[in-house]
């Protein structure tokens, strides 16, 4: 369903605006399907309204519009390298919003800088930035991301004694887990374990018994969305205290978190670039425009993608939306202070081209994630 309703922004915003040779254009490359689906369908939904609203208010001038096209890389490198290199075999073709997952997101940054087009990927991994000028991340770095968690849960919630599972072949699940581990460590709190696992894995039967045996107050979890749901239930059943507090980052801000880890992720706290419902007039008015797109409200994805997309919409006002790929490049790597749904409400990159959006915690409560409050 999340694919038909992209693919249907998609095609509304091409016949929106016919396309012609040299019209610039935008790829949106998304996993649409596959294992990175949870935030890809929704990322590309909020890029296409994004687009679909710049055109309608004629952002790029009167009688210019920027033509948009929906891909799918499904999760997969060789698709999505397949797709930027026809994409970068046509000169209209200004950039490219993907890929989505970060095991996808390196050699896609690589391909970008040997063709010189503009890939702007969903990931936070550090080396796609400092491979070459052309790659560019849309969250946070990991120890940046990582430090508002941290923050709470050494600060906030007083832990004492935490534990910590991620995702072993993926590196920045590693990263975020390393990250957080180091900066709660910088703050007195003693880190008892690190534990692994595949992205492959459903039983986490052995994994939940040796960590409900450990005297920790404090759990953090560095996984995809329904993985994650799967080992807190798991867990639960095992016997963690319910005093144990559990954190996650971000990905568990997905209706698959929840759907699959039912009652067990009551009280999970996780960050979330998306406050539901939104925090001032310009979020609020996402979410209400959002919901009559779509016909349901925002997730932390399509929320992260609308955001994505002001910023490369602001970077080809900048330049010009017909100028050379060369200075969109430089107008996304200038971009400061865009208005922004996510975070603090304000997008920048920094000199190394990492960006800088602030970020929230949310708690599960009666099955919904909330912001926090005491």
């Amino acid at each position: 369903m999340k694919r038909m309703i992209a693919a249907a922004g998609a095609a509304l915003i091409a016949l929106a605006t016919p396309a012609i040779a040299e019209q610039p254009t935008v790829v949106i490359m998304q996993s649409l399907t596959g294992p990175a689906a949870f935030m890809g369908a929704g990322v590309s939904e909020g890029m296409a309204m994004a687009f679909a609203e710049a055109n309608e208010k004629a952002e790029f001038g009167a009688g210019k519009s920027v033509r948009v096209l929906v891909e799918d890389d499904a999760s997969d490198r060789t698709q999505a390298l397949t797709l930027i290199t026809r994409h970068a075999n046509a000169p209209e073709v200004r950039m490219i919003l993907g890929p989505t997952s970060g095991a996808v997101a390196i050699a896609g940054a690589e391909l970008g800088n040997r063709l010189e087009l503009p890939i702007v990927t969903l990931t936070n991994n550090l080396d796609i930035p400092a491979a070459g000028p052309w790659g560019f991340i849309s969250t946070q770095p990991p120890r940046q991301m990582m430090s508002y968690l941290a923050d709470f849960a050494a600060d906030t919630r007083k832990v004492e004694r935490c534990s910590t599972v991620s995702i072993k072949e993926i590196e920045v699940y590693v990263a975020l887990r390393a990250a957080f581990e180091d900066l709660v460590r910088e703050k007195g709190v003693a880190v008892l374990s690190s534990e692994s696992v595949s992205s492959s894995d459903i039983d986490f039967s052995t994994l939940a018994t040796k960590i409900a045996g450990q005297d920790i107050d404090c759990l953090f979890i560095s996984a995809m969305a329904a993985q994650g749901g799967n080992i807190v239930r798991q867990l639960r059943e095992a016997g963690l205290d319910e005093k144990v507090e559990i954190f996650g980052m971000n990905t568990f801000s997905s209706p698959e978190f929840t759907q699959t880890g039912g009652g067990a992720t009551e009280g999970v706290y996780m960050l979330s670039d998306w406050v539901p419902g939104g925090f001032n007039d310009f979020s609020v008015a996402f979410a209400q425009n959002f919901q009559a797109h779509a016909g349901r409200a925002p997730d932390n994805w399509a929320a992260l993608g609308y955001t994505i997309g002001r910023v490369a919409i602001e970077a080809m006002k900048a330049a010009g939306p017909e100028s050379g790929r060369d200075a969109i490049r430089d107008a996304l790597s200038a971009t400061r202070d865009v208005a922004s749904v996510i975070g603090s409400g304000s997008y920048s990159y920094v000199d190394d081209r990492s960006p800088v959006s602030g970020s929230n915690v949310v708690q599960i409560r009666n099955g919904t994630a909330v912001l926090y409050t005491e």
